[in-house]
């Protein structure tokens, strides 16, 4: 408005003046200050959660795993002790195979002998390996009745594990 003040002396009768004044965007709440309504329109990137992201409320825990020679009534203490339903399984430092409380309760009820056995006798497939860039949504993937969990190895060399509820959080932390 000062700009056009300054300059009424050079207009003439008959001249139309068109004036644009910026509003302070109040207006735009539901738009332009929205993040899903510039994501939709892609004005914002769209993060995809990694690998990587769905293991930061627990990155600095040990993964807890069990020995294939150990006892399976070990292996059943270690997943009580620390209230977990599944566990991968190692021979020295590779991983050869995986527990789940489901599958143990089913073999029990079949067998209450399986309790003596060694862990490599009854265990299941390994958890499948992904790296800390894969999507979350190529990892919910692998997530199965039968494979309830994923292991990942970040840049240090430490293997975390990705179970349903990193995923489920993963989830709610992109809605948010």
């Amino acid at each position: 408005m000062a700009g056009l003040m300054q300059m009424k002396d050079m207009f003439k009768p008959g001249d139309v003046v068109v004036v644009i004044f910026h509003d302070h965007g109040t207006r735009y709440f539901g738009k332009m200050f929205n993040d899903d309504w510039m994501r939709d329109r892609g004005f914002l990137e769209i993060k995809k959660p990694k690998a990587i992201d769905l293991i930061s409320s627990h990155k600095n825990q040990k993964l807890l795993t069990v020995e294939a020679n150990a006892s399976v009534s070990d292996a059943l203490t270690t997943m009580n002790k620390y209230g977990i339903s599944q566990i991968p399984v190692k021979d020295g430092n590779n991983f050869v195979g995986s527990l789940n409380d489901s599958f143990l309760f089913s073999k029990l009820i079949e067998d209450s002998s399986i309790k003596n056995k060694t862990v490599k006798e009854v265990m299941q497939a390994p958890f499948p390996f992904v790296t800390d860039q894969t999507l979350m949504e190529d990892i919910s993937k692998l997530i199965t009745k039968e494979n309830n969990e994923v292991l990942m190895t970040d840049l240090a060399g430490t293997t975390h594990i990705i179970t349903k509820h990193d995923l489920i959080q993963g989830i709610s932390q992109m809605s948010n």
